[in-house]
Protein backbone atom coordinates (compact mmCIF):
# COMPACT_ATOMS: atom_id res chain seq x y z
CA UNK A 1 0.00 0.00 0.00
CA UNK A 2 2.86 2.41 -0.77
CA UNK A 3 2.15 5.75 -2.43
CA UNK A 4 1.50 5.44 -6.16
CA UNK A 5 -0.45 6.77 -9.13
CA UNK A 6 -3.50 4.70 -10.11
CA UNK A 7 -4.79 4.78 -13.70
CA UNK A 8 -7.79 3.02 -15.25
CA UNK A 9 -7.91 3.02 -19.07
CA UNK A 10 -11.08 2.22 -21.02
CA UNK A 11 -12.28 2.93 -24.53
CA UNK A 12 -14.45 5.84 -23.33
CA UNK A 13 -12.33 7.54 -20.66
CA UNK A 14 -9.32 7.38 -18.38
CA UNK A 15 -9.50 7.80 -14.60
CA UNK A 16 -6.42 8.68 -12.55
CA UNK A 17 -5.88 9.20 -8.83
CA UNK A 18 -3.02 9.77 -6.38
CA UNK A 19 -2.85 7.02 -3.77
CA UNK A 20 -1.36 8.36 -0.54
CA UNK A 21 -1.54 7.00 2.97
CA UNK A 22 -3.70 4.04 2.00
CA UNK A 23 -6.47 5.96 0.21
CA UNK A 24 -7.27 8.58 -2.42
CA UNK A 25 -9.62 11.56 -2.20
CA UNK A 26 -11.06 11.61 -5.72
CA UNK A 27 -10.37 10.60 -9.32
CA UNK A 28 -9.53 12.86 -12.23
CA UNK A 29 -11.29 11.80 -15.43
CA UNK A 30 -9.81 12.35 -18.94
CA UNK A 31 -11.50 11.76 -22.28
CA UNK A 32 -9.87 9.19 -24.53
CA UNK A 33 -8.59 11.66 -27.13
CA UNK A 34 -5.61 13.92 -27.74
CA UNK A 35 -6.84 16.57 -25.31
CA UNK A 36 -7.27 13.91 -22.66
CA UNK A 37 -3.71 12.67 -23.21
CA UNK A 38 -2.40 16.24 -22.87
CA UNK A 39 -4.37 16.73 -19.64
CA UNK A 40 -3.05 13.42 -18.37
CA UNK A 41 0.50 14.56 -19.04
CA UNK A 42 -0.12 17.74 -17.04
CA UNK A 43 -1.57 15.60 -14.26
CA UNK A 44 1.63 13.53 -14.14
CA UNK A 45 3.87 16.60 -14.23
CA UNK A 46 2.10 18.00 -11.17
CA UNK A 47 2.62 14.75 -9.24
CA UNK A 48 5.81 13.38 -7.77
CA UNK A 49 7.61 10.64 -9.61
CA UNK A 50 5.60 7.86 -7.97
CA UNK A 51 5.16 4.30 -9.28
CA UNK A 52 2.24 3.95 -11.72
CA UNK A 53 -0.28 1.09 -11.70
CA UNK A 54 -2.56 0.77 -14.74
CA UNK A 55 -5.91 -1.03 -15.11
CA UNK A 56 -7.37 -1.76 -18.54
CA UNK A 57 -11.16 -2.17 -18.92
CA UNK A 58 -11.84 -3.12 -22.53
CA UNK A 59 -13.66 -5.58 -24.73
CA UNK A 60 -10.37 -6.54 -26.40
CA UNK A 61 -9.31 -9.07 -23.79
CA UNK A 62 -8.79 -12.80 -23.85
CA UNK A 63 -8.90 -15.53 -21.17
CA UNK A 64 -7.81 -19.13 -21.64
CA UNK A 65 -7.78 -21.91 -19.07
CA UNK A 66 -5.48 -24.85 -19.84
CA UNK A 67 -3.84 -27.81 -18.11
CA UNK A 68 -0.13 -28.35 -18.78
CA UNK A 69 2.33 -31.02 -17.61
CA UNK A 70 3.71 -30.40 -14.16
CA UNK A 71 7.22 -28.89 -14.36
CA UNK A 72 9.65 -26.69 -12.47
CA UNK A 73 12.17 -23.89 -12.98
CA UNK A 74 13.47 -23.14 -16.44
CA UNK A 75 11.42 -25.94 -18.00
CA UNK A 76 8.21 -24.35 -16.74
CA UNK A 77 9.27 -20.86 -17.85
CA UNK A 78 10.19 -22.10 -21.33
CA UNK A 79 6.91 -24.01 -21.70
CA UNK A 80 4.83 -21.00 -20.60
CA UNK A 81 6.69 -18.60 -22.89
CA UNK A 82 6.14 -20.94 -25.82
CA UNK A 83 2.45 -21.25 -24.98
CA UNK A 84 1.99 -17.50 -24.56
CA UNK A 85 3.67 -16.70 -27.89
CA UNK A 86 1.53 -19.36 -29.53
CA UNK A 87 -1.71 -17.78 -28.27
CA UNK A 88 -0.80 -14.07 -28.41
CA UNK A 89 1.41 -13.16 -31.34
CA UNK A 90 0.03 -9.65 -31.95
CA UNK A 91 0.35 -8.18 -28.44
CA UNK A 92 3.11 -7.82 -25.85
CA UNK A 93 0.63 -7.62 -22.96
CA UNK A 94 -0.07 -11.14 -21.66
CA UNK A 95 0.48 -13.25 -18.54
CA UNK A 96 0.08 -16.78 -17.18
CA UNK A 97 -1.07 -17.59 -13.66
CA UNK A 98 -0.89 -21.00 -11.95
CA UNK A 99 -4.25 -21.80 -10.34
CA UNK A 100 -3.61 -25.26 -8.88
CA UNK A 101 -3.32 -28.85 -10.07
CA UNK A 102 -5.69 -31.42 -11.52
CA UNK A 103 -6.99 -34.23 -9.33
CA UNK A 104 -6.25 -36.95 -11.91
CA UNK A 105 -3.33 -39.32 -11.98
CA UNK A 106 -1.09 -36.98 -13.96
CA UNK A 107 -1.66 -34.06 -11.58
CA UNK A 108 -1.20 -31.51 -14.36
CA UNK A 109 -0.82 -27.82 -13.59
CA UNK A 110 -3.81 -25.58 -14.34
CA UNK A 111 -3.02 -22.16 -15.78
CA UNK A 112 -5.07 -19.07 -16.57
CA UNK A 113 -3.74 -17.23 -19.65
CA UNK A 114 -4.98 -13.69 -20.14
CA UNK A 115 -4.03 -10.91 -22.53
CA UNK A 116 -4.96 -7.49 -23.84
CA UNK A 117 -5.46 -8.04 -27.55
CA UNK A 118 -5.53 -4.33 -28.44
CA UNK A 119 -2.20 -2.87 -27.28
CA UNK A 120 -2.94 0.52 -28.89
CA UNK A 121 -5.59 1.13 -26.24
CA UNK A 122 -2.96 1.53 -23.52
CA UNK A 123 0.09 2.61 -25.52
CA UNK A 124 -1.13 6.24 -25.95
CA UNK A 125 -1.43 6.60 -22.19
CA UNK A 126 1.71 4.65 -21.38
CA UNK A 127 3.86 6.89 -23.57
CA UNK A 128 3.72 10.06 -21.37
CA UNK A 129 4.32 7.93 -18.29
CA UNK A 130 7.55 6.56 -19.73
CA UNK A 131 8.66 9.87 -21.24
CA UNK A 132 8.37 11.62 -17.87
CA UNK A 133 10.36 8.83 -16.19
CA UNK A 134 7.62 7.39 -13.98
CA UNK A 135 8.25 3.77 -12.98
CA UNK A 136 5.50 1.40 -14.14
CA UNK A 137 4.56 -1.26 -11.59
CA UNK A 138 2.37 -3.19 -14.02
CA UNK A 139 -0.61 -3.33 -16.35
CA UNK A 140 -3.62 -5.33 -15.15
CA UNK A 141 -6.98 -6.32 -16.59
CA UNK A 142 -9.91 -5.05 -14.56
CA UNK A 143 -11.35 -8.55 -13.80
CA UNK A 144 -8.06 -9.61 -12.16
CA UNK A 145 -8.31 -6.54 -9.88
CA UNK A 146 -11.95 -7.21 -9.04
CA UNK A 147 -11.00 -10.73 -7.86
CA UNK A 148 -10.18 -9.21 -4.45
CA UNK A 149 -13.77 -8.00 -3.95
CA UNK A 150 -15.47 -11.35 -3.06
CA UNK A 151 -12.68 -12.11 -0.63
CA UNK A 152 -13.14 -8.79 1.18
CA UNK A 153 -16.92 -9.27 1.26
CA UNK A 154 -16.53 -12.78 2.68
CA UNK A 155 -18.21 -14.53 -0.27
CA UNK A 156 -16.87 -18.07 -0.92
CA UNK A 157 -19.43 -19.68 -3.25
CA UNK A 158 -17.90 -22.22 -5.66
CA UNK A 159 -19.68 -20.68 -8.70
CA UNK A 160 -19.80 -16.90 -8.46
CA UNK A 161 -20.74 -14.41 -11.17
CA UNK A 162 -19.68 -10.83 -10.36
CA UNK A 163 -21.89 -8.25 -12.14
CA UNK A 164 -21.11 -4.52 -12.31
CA UNK A 165 -21.89 -1.55 -14.57
CA UNK A 166 -19.11 0.41 -16.28
CA UNK A 167 -18.84 3.22 -18.78
CA UNK A 168 -18.23 0.72 -21.60
CA UNK A 169 -21.07 -1.62 -20.57
CA UNK A 170 -21.90 -4.42 -18.20
CA UNK A 171 -18.99 -6.47 -16.84
CA UNK A 172 -19.68 -10.13 -15.99
CA UNK A 173 -16.80 -11.98 -14.31
CA UNK A 174 -17.02 -15.66 -13.37
CA UNK A 175 -15.07 -17.23 -10.46
CA UNK A 176 -14.74 -20.97 -10.00
CA UNK A 177 -13.67 -21.95 -6.44
CA UNK A 178 -12.64 -18.32 -5.72
CA UNK A 179 -10.36 -18.26 -8.81
CA UNK A 180 -10.94 -16.17 -11.92
CA UNK A 181 -11.92 -18.23 -14.96
CA UNK A 182 -13.47 -15.88 -17.51
CA UNK A 183 -14.86 -12.37 -17.93
CA UNK A 184 -16.84 -10.56 -20.62
CA UNK A 185 -17.89 -6.98 -21.18
CA UNK A 186 -21.43 -6.81 -22.65
CA UNK A 187 -22.77 -3.71 -24.30
CA UNK A 188 -26.24 -3.40 -22.72
CA UNK A 189 -28.72 -0.55 -22.66
CA UNK A 190 -28.13 1.37 -19.45
CA UNK A 191 -31.20 3.62 -19.52
CA UNK A 192 -34.89 3.21 -20.20
CA UNK A 193 -37.56 0.82 -19.00
CA UNK A 194 -35.90 -2.18 -20.65
CA UNK A 195 -32.49 -1.70 -18.98
CA UNK A 196 -33.15 -4.05 -16.05
CA UNK A 197 -34.61 -6.66 -18.36
CA UNK A 198 -31.58 -6.41 -20.61
CA UNK A 199 -29.24 -6.88 -17.66
CA UNK A 200 -31.14 -9.98 -16.54
CA UNK A 201 -30.96 -11.41 -20.06
CA UNK A 202 -27.20 -10.86 -20.17
CA UNK A 203 -26.83 -12.79 -16.92
CA UNK A 204 -28.89 -15.67 -18.36
CA UNK A 205 -26.88 -15.56 -21.58
CA UNK A 206 -23.63 -15.66 -19.58
CA UNK A 207 -24.82 -18.78 -17.80
CA UNK A 208 -25.50 -20.43 -21.16
CA UNK A 209 -22.10 -19.23 -22.37
CA UNK A 210 -20.40 -20.87 -19.37
CA UNK A 211 -22.28 -24.08 -20.09
CA UNK A 212 -21.19 -23.96 -23.74
CA UNK A 213 -17.57 -23.55 -22.64
CA UNK A 214 -18.01 -26.52 -20.28
CA UNK A 215 -16.96 -24.38 -17.36
CA UNK A 216 -20.11 -25.27 -15.44
CA UNK A 217 -23.36 -27.14 -16.15
CA UNK A 218 -26.90 -25.79 -16.05
CA UNK A 219 -27.66 -28.07 -13.11
CA UNK A 220 -25.05 -26.43 -10.91
CA UNK A 221 -26.09 -23.67 -8.56
CA UNK A 222 -24.88 -20.20 -9.57
CA UNK A 223 -24.39 -17.28 -7.20
CA UNK A 224 -24.65 -13.75 -8.58
CA UNK A 225 -23.04 -10.79 -6.81
CA UNK A 226 -24.35 -7.43 -8.07
CA UNK A 227 -22.08 -4.48 -7.35
CA UNK A 228 -24.52 -1.57 -7.23
CA UNK A 229 -22.30 1.47 -6.85
CA UNK A 230 -25.12 3.96 -7.51
CA UNK A 231 -27.98 2.02 -5.86
CA UNK A 232 -29.75 1.66 -9.21
CA UNK A 233 -29.87 -2.14 -9.56
CA UNK A 234 -32.26 -3.08 -6.75
CA UNK A 235 -34.85 -4.16 -9.34
CA UNK A 236 -32.29 -6.36 -11.06
CA UNK A 237 -31.79 -8.48 -7.95
CA UNK A 238 -35.57 -8.89 -7.61
CA UNK A 239 -35.95 -9.78 -11.29
CA UNK A 240 -33.25 -12.48 -11.11
CA UNK A 241 -34.72 -13.93 -7.92
CA UNK A 242 -38.18 -14.06 -9.58
CA UNK A 243 -37.21 -15.39 -13.00
CA UNK A 244 -34.35 -17.71 -12.03
CA UNK A 245 -35.08 -19.56 -8.78
CA UNK A 246 -31.90 -21.67 -9.08
CA UNK A 247 -29.71 -18.53 -8.98
CA UNK A 248 -28.70 -17.11 -5.64
CA UNK A 249 -28.50 -13.34 -6.01
CA UNK A 250 -26.95 -10.81 -3.65
CA UNK A 251 -26.72 -7.05 -4.18
CA UNK A 252 -24.02 -4.90 -2.56
CA UNK A 253 -25.16 -1.30 -2.32
CA UNK A 254 -23.31 1.95 -2.01
CA UNK A 255 -23.08 2.11 1.77
CA UNK A 256 -22.02 -1.53 2.08
CA UNK A 257 -19.30 -1.01 -0.50
CA UNK A 258 -18.01 2.02 1.39
CA UNK A 259 -18.01 0.32 4.82
CA UNK A 260 -16.83 -3.17 3.70
CA UNK A 261 -14.10 -2.09 1.29
CA UNK A 262 -12.99 1.05 3.13
CA UNK A 263 -13.52 3.60 0.36
CA UNK A 264 -14.99 6.99 1.13
CA UNK A 265 -18.30 7.86 -0.55
CA UNK A 266 -16.97 11.04 -2.27
CA UNK A 267 -14.09 9.01 -3.73
CA UNK A 268 -16.53 6.30 -4.82
CA UNK A 269 -18.70 8.84 -6.63
CA UNK A 270 -15.79 10.56 -8.39
CA UNK A 271 -15.58 7.97 -11.22
CA UNK A 272 -17.11 4.74 -12.46
CA UNK A 273 -13.63 3.21 -12.05
CA UNK A 274 -12.88 4.49 -8.53
CA UNK A 275 -13.85 1.24 -6.79
CA UNK A 276 -11.37 -0.78 -8.84
CA UNK A 277 -8.66 1.83 -8.46
CA UNK A 278 -9.18 1.52 -4.71
CA UNK A 279 -8.79 -2.25 -4.89
CA UNK A 280 -5.65 -1.84 -7.01
CA UNK A 281 -4.20 0.57 -4.46
CA UNK A 282 -4.80 -1.92 -1.66
CA UNK A 283 -3.10 -4.81 -3.47
CA UNK A 284 -1.90 -5.31 -7.03
CA UNK A 285 -2.84 -8.70 -8.54
CA UNK A 286 -0.23 -11.16 -9.75
CA UNK A 287 -1.53 -11.25 -13.35
CA UNK A 288 0.78 -8.51 -14.61
CA UNK A 289 0.53 -8.03 -18.40
CA UNK A 290 3.43 -5.58 -18.71
CA UNK A 291 6.61 -6.96 -20.35
CA UNK A 292 9.99 -6.62 -18.68
CA UNK A 293 10.94 -3.61 -20.83
CA UNK A 294 7.99 -1.63 -19.44
CA UNK A 295 8.64 -2.51 -15.77
CA UNK A 296 12.43 -2.01 -15.93
CA UNK A 297 12.09 1.47 -14.42
CA UNK A 298 10.10 0.08 -11.47
CA UNK A 299 12.79 -2.52 -10.77
CA UNK A 300 15.36 0.27 -10.69
CA UNK A 301 13.02 2.22 -8.43
CA UNK A 302 12.81 -0.75 -6.05
CA UNK A 303 16.59 -1.17 -6.03
CA UNK A 304 16.99 2.54 -5.32
CA UNK A 305 14.51 2.36 -2.45
CA UNK A 306 16.30 -0.72 -1.15
CA UNK A 307 19.59 1.18 -1.16
CA UNK A 308 17.92 4.11 0.61
CA UNK A 309 16.48 1.75 3.20
CA UNK A 310 19.85 0.06 3.67
CA UNK A 311 21.51 3.48 4.00
CA UNK A 312 18.91 4.51 6.57
CA UNK A 313 19.44 1.34 8.57
CA UNK A 314 23.20 1.82 8.37
CA UNK A 315 22.90 5.45 9.47
CA UNK A 316 20.65 4.42 12.34
CA UNK A 317 23.11 1.72 13.38
CA UNK A 318 26.00 4.20 13.23
CA UNK A 319 24.02 6.75 15.24
CA UNK A 320 23.14 4.10 17.81
CA UNK A 321 26.77 3.00 17.99
CA UNK A 322 27.93 6.62 18.38
CA UNK A 323 25.34 7.16 21.10
CA UNK A 324 26.44 4.02 22.91
CA UNK A 325 30.08 5.04 22.59
CA UNK A 326 29.31 8.52 23.91
CA UNK A 327 27.46 7.00 26.84
CA UNK A 328 30.37 4.66 27.55
CA UNK A 329 32.79 7.60 27.40
CA UNK A 330 30.60 9.56 29.79
CA UNK A 331 30.31 6.57 32.09
CA UNK A 332 34.08 6.01 31.97
CA UNK A 333 34.74 9.66 32.80
CA UNK A 334 32.42 9.33 35.80
CA UNK A 335 34.33 6.22 36.91
CA UNK A 336 37.61 8.11 36.51
CA UNK A 337 36.32 11.00 38.60
CA UNK A 338 35.08 8.59 41.27
CA UNK A 339 38.42 6.77 41.22
CA UNK A 340 40.26 10.09 41.64
CA UNK A 341 38.07 11.01 44.58
CA UNK A 342 38.58 7.60 46.18
CA UNK A 343 42.33 7.84 45.60
CA UNK A 344 42.48 11.28 47.18
CA UNK A 345 40.41 10.04 50.12
CA UNK A 346 42.64 6.99 50.62
CA UNK A 347 45.78 9.14 50.41
CA UNK A 348 44.34 11.49 53.02
CA UNK A 349 43.45 8.58 55.29
CA UNK A 350 46.93 7.11 54.73
CA UNK A 351 48.60 10.36 55.71
CA UNK A 352 46.43 10.57 58.81
CA UNK A 353 47.31 6.97 59.72
CA UNK A 354 51.05 7.42 59.09
CA UNK A 355 51.22 10.37 61.51
CA UNK A 356 50.74 7.86 64.35
CA UNK A 357 53.55 5.54 63.12
CA UNK A 358 56.93 5.64 64.97
CA UNK A 359 59.90 7.13 63.17
CA UNK A 360 61.42 4.77 60.62
CA UNK A 361 65.14 3.92 60.90
CA UNK A 362 65.68 4.83 57.25
CA UNK A 363 63.80 6.15 54.26
CA UNK A 364 61.14 4.23 52.34
CA UNK A 365 63.40 4.17 49.26
CA UNK A 366 66.16 2.42 51.21
CA UNK A 367 63.67 -0.11 52.57
CA UNK A 368 62.37 -0.78 49.06
CA UNK A 369 65.91 -1.27 47.70
CA UNK A 370 66.72 -3.59 50.60
CA UNK A 371 63.68 -5.73 49.87
CA UNK A 372 64.55 -5.85 46.17
CA UNK A 373 68.15 -6.88 46.93
CA UNK A 374 66.89 -9.55 49.28
CA UNK A 375 64.54 -10.88 46.62
CA UNK A 376 67.35 -10.97 44.05
CA UNK A 377 69.62 -12.81 46.48
CA UNK A 378 66.86 -15.25 47.26
CA UNK A 379 66.25 -15.88 43.59
CA UNK A 380 69.96 -16.75 43.02
CA UNK A 381 70.32 -19.23 45.90
CA UNK A 382 69.75 -22.93 45.59
CA UNK A 383 69.47 -25.85 48.04
CA UNK A 384 70.61 -29.45 47.52
CA UNK A 385 66.96 -30.55 47.71
CA UNK A 386 66.68 -31.21 43.96
CA UNK A 387 69.93 -33.17 43.74
CA UNK A 388 69.00 -35.21 46.81
CA UNK A 389 65.58 -35.95 45.39
CA UNK A 390 67.05 -37.16 42.08
CA UNK A 391 69.62 -39.40 43.81
CA UNK A 392 66.97 -40.74 46.20
CA UNK A 393 64.69 -41.71 43.32
CA UNK A 394 67.59 -43.43 41.55
CA UNK A 395 68.50 -45.35 44.75
CA UNK A 396 64.95 -46.63 45.06
CA UNK A 397 65.18 -48.02 41.54
CA UNK A 398 68.63 -49.55 42.21
CA UNK A 399 68.49 -51.20 45.66
CA UNK A 400 71.99 -52.74 45.26
CA UNK A 401 73.60 -49.27 45.47
CA UNK A 402 74.62 -48.11 48.95
CA UNK A 403 75.37 -44.39 49.49
CA UNK A 404 78.32 -43.68 51.78
CA UNK A 405 79.03 -40.00 51.20
CA UNK A 406 77.25 -37.03 49.48
CA UNK A 407 78.64 -33.65 48.45
CA UNK A 408 76.86 -30.70 46.74
CA UNK A 409 77.93 -27.40 45.23
CA UNK A 410 76.18 -24.49 43.43
CA UNK A 411 78.74 -22.46 41.50
CA UNK A 412 80.14 -21.82 38.05
CA UNK A 413 82.66 -24.57 38.70
CA UNK A 414 81.68 -28.14 39.42
CA UNK A 415 82.29 -29.85 42.72
CA UNK A 416 85.87 -31.05 43.18
CA UNK A 417 86.69 -34.29 41.35
CA UNK A 418 90.17 -35.09 42.79
CA UNK A 419 90.93 -38.42 44.39
CA UNK A 420 92.77 -40.37 41.71
CA UNK A 421 89.93 -42.72 41.17
CA UNK A 422 89.76 -45.32 38.53
CA UNK A 423 87.71 -44.11 35.55
CA UNK A 424 85.28 -45.69 33.20
CA UNK A 425 83.21 -44.48 30.24
CA UNK A 426 80.79 -41.88 31.70
CA UNK A 427 77.02 -42.11 31.14
CA UNK A 428 76.03 -38.56 30.19
CA UNK A 429 73.02 -36.57 29.14
CA UNK A 430 73.83 -33.92 26.52
CA UNK A 431 73.73 -30.38 27.90
CA UNK A 432 70.80 -28.34 26.62
CA UNK A 433 71.48 -26.21 23.52
CA UNK A 434 72.12 -22.56 24.07
CA UNK A 435 73.34 -23.03 27.71
CA UNK A 436 75.98 -20.48 28.68
CA UNK A 437 79.26 -22.05 29.84
CA UNK A 438 79.65 -19.45 32.60
CA UNK A 439 76.21 -19.98 34.17
CA UNK A 440 75.94 -21.22 37.74
CA UNK A 441 74.90 -24.84 38.08
CA UNK A 442 74.40 -27.50 40.71
CA UNK A 443 76.75 -30.47 40.93
CA UNK A 444 76.88 -33.35 43.39
CA UNK A 445 79.53 -35.96 44.20
CA UNK A 446 78.62 -39.26 45.76
CA UNK A 447 80.70 -42.14 47.17
CA UNK A 448 79.01 -45.49 47.25
CA UNK A 449 79.41 -49.21 47.00
CA UNK A 450 77.49 -52.21 45.77
CA UNK A 451 75.96 -54.39 48.48
CA UNK A 452 76.01 -57.29 48.80
CA UNK A 453 79.21 -57.93 46.88
CA UNK A 454 80.45 -61.50 46.47
CA UNK A 455 83.45 -60.91 44.24
CA UNK A 456 81.52 -60.56 40.96
CA UNK A 457 83.00 -57.33 39.57
CA UNK A 458 81.09 -57.61 36.27
CA UNK A 459 77.71 -57.60 38.07
CA UNK A 460 78.85 -54.75 40.34
CA UNK A 461 79.93 -52.59 37.38
CA UNK A 462 76.60 -53.27 35.63
CA UNK A 463 74.70 -52.16 38.77
CA UNK A 464 76.76 -48.94 38.92
CA UNK A 465 76.16 -48.24 35.20
CA UNK A 466 72.39 -48.81 35.64
CA UNK A 467 72.41 -46.36 38.54
CA UNK A 468 74.24 -43.79 36.38
CA UNK A 469 71.83 -44.39 33.45
CA UNK A 470 68.82 -43.90 35.78
CA UNK A 471 70.18 -40.51 36.79
CA UNK A 472 71.02 -39.54 33.19
CA UNK A 473 67.44 -40.26 32.08
CA UNK A 474 66.07 -37.47 34.28
CA UNK A 475 65.43 -34.21 32.33
CA UNK A 476 67.00 -32.13 35.15
CA UNK A 477 70.40 -33.87 34.75
CA UNK A 478 72.94 -32.47 32.31
CA UNK A 479 75.78 -34.98 32.86
CA UNK A 480 76.72 -38.03 34.97
CA UNK A 481 80.37 -39.06 35.24
CA UNK A 482 81.59 -42.22 36.97
CA UNK A 483 85.03 -41.35 38.41
CA UNK A 484 85.88 -44.64 40.07
CA UNK A 485 84.78 -48.25 39.55
CA UNK A 486 85.55 -51.32 41.71
CA UNK A 487 87.74 -52.61 38.91
CA UNK A 488 89.59 -50.60 36.23
CA UNK A 489 88.49 -52.01 32.85
CA UNK A 490 90.40 -49.53 30.68
CA UNK A 491 92.21 -51.68 28.06
CA UNK A 492 94.99 -49.09 27.54
CA UNK A 493 96.39 -49.46 31.03
CA UNK A 494 99.20 -51.94 31.75
CA UNK A 495 98.76 -54.81 34.16
CA UNK A 496 100.78 -54.41 37.42
CA UNK A 497 100.66 -55.43 41.08
CA UNK A 498 99.64 -58.76 42.56
CA UNK A 499 96.56 -60.36 43.99
CA UNK A 500 98.03 -60.44 47.48
CA UNK A 501 98.04 -56.61 47.74
CA UNK A 502 94.27 -56.37 46.85
CA UNK A 503 93.13 -59.31 48.80
CA UNK A 504 91.67 -57.09 51.51
CA UNK A 505 89.61 -55.14 48.95
CA UNK A 506 87.95 -58.12 47.36
CA UNK A 507 84.98 -57.93 49.74
CA UNK A 508 83.98 -54.32 48.75
CA UNK A 509 82.82 -52.81 45.36
CA UNK A 510 83.28 -49.03 45.80
CA UNK A 511 82.67 -46.28 43.25
CA UNK A 512 82.67 -42.48 42.93
CA UNK A 513 80.36 -40.41 40.73
CA UNK A 514 79.74 -36.74 39.80
CA UNK A 515 76.27 -35.50 38.79
CA UNK A 516 75.89 -32.14 37.02
CA UNK A 517 72.38 -30.60 36.82
CA UNK A 518 71.17 -28.27 34.12
CA UNK A 519 71.34 -24.55 34.95
CA UNK A 520 68.06 -23.00 36.09
CA UNK A 521 66.98 -19.36 35.91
Amino acid sequence: MSDSILVCVSAAQVSAALWRGGRFAACTVFENDDNGVAGFREFLQAAKRLPVKIIVDAVEEDYRFESLPHSFGSDRAEMLNRKLKQHYRSTPYFSARLQGRDVGKRRDDRYLFCALTNPELVSNWLKPVQELGFPVVGIFLLPTVSAAMPEKLGIKQPNLLLVSLHTAGMRLTYFRDQKLRISRLARAESKGPNAIKGYAEEISNTRLYLHALRVMTLDEHLSVLIVDRNDTLADLAQTIARDSPNIDCRRVGRQEISSSLGIAVPALDSSNDSLYLHLLGLRAPENNLAPAAVTAGFRQHQMRRGLYALSAVTAFAIAAWCGLTAYQIYDTELDIENAKKQTADLQLRYLEATRLFPAAPTTAENLQRTVEISQRIGSTTRTPELAMSLISDALEQNPAIYLRNFGWKYDRNEIGTDGGAKTAAPATASPPPGTASGARKQSAAIDGEVRPFRGDFRAAIESINRFAATLSARPEVAEVRVLKLPLDINPTLSLSGNTIENREQVGRAEFKMVIVLKPTL
